[in-house]
């Protein structure tokens, strides 16, 4: 019986190891053979992968070009939100109804160029204003508006210190004549 156990118990081991043995070829073998579930074998990097830094001008080159094109970008939608603010536009329209610029730049005015752009500090937050833009009437003479007015806090409206239009040299106050002094926002 005793040499029964150690047979039965050598049979037991041998056949384990042999077990494992076949275990492990079998899970070679399927490693080699894997499928994914759509039917393609898995995707096998067989070349040299290739050099960063093989075109490295080209990369600089598409750097710059990338950068340029995101600040103009950037300064084309800050221009806009100037240009759209209450404060331009309140501007836009007092000069349109003020008869001296109609009779300077005529009728229809604009912003100049091809865009308008509206140059200087536009901070309503902060209660400061100080900005200077070209416009162009019916008459197709071009003038530069410039607007300065400031407040001291968030309840009061905006002062207006300097309110003149350039054209061709002279400049004209758009304050002397008894014109509104508080800039509505």
């Amino acid at each position: 019986m005793f040499k029964t156990g150690i047979s039965v118990f050598r049979s037991r081991v041998l056949a384990r190891g042999i077990a494992q043995c076949r275990v492990g070829a079998r899970a070679a073998s399927t490693a080699a053979e894997t499928v994914l579930k759509d039917g393609a074998k898995p995707m096998r990097i067989d070349r040299e992968l290739p050099d960063p830094y093989k075109d490295r001008f080209k990369q600089r080159a598409t750097f710059a070009v990338f950068a340029t094109a995101t600040t103009a970008a950037l300064l084309l939608i800050f221009n806009y939100e100037k240009v759209q603010s209450p404060v331009v536009t309140n501007t836009m329209y007092q000069m349109r109804r003020l008869g001296v610029v109609r009779e300077l730049l005529g009728d229809n005015l604009e912003f100049g160029g091809l865009l308008g752009w509206v140059h200087g500090e536009l901070n309503q937050v902060a209660g400061r204003v100080n900005v200077r833009f070209t416009l162009k009437g019916s008459k197709g003479v071009p003038g530069e508006v410039r607007l300065v007015a400031d407040r001291e806090n968030r309840q009061q409206q905006f002062l207006i210190r300097e309110w003149t239009v350039t054209i061709d040299g002279k400049t004209v106050d758009l304050l002397a004549d008894g014109a509104v002094r508080t800039l509505e926002t």
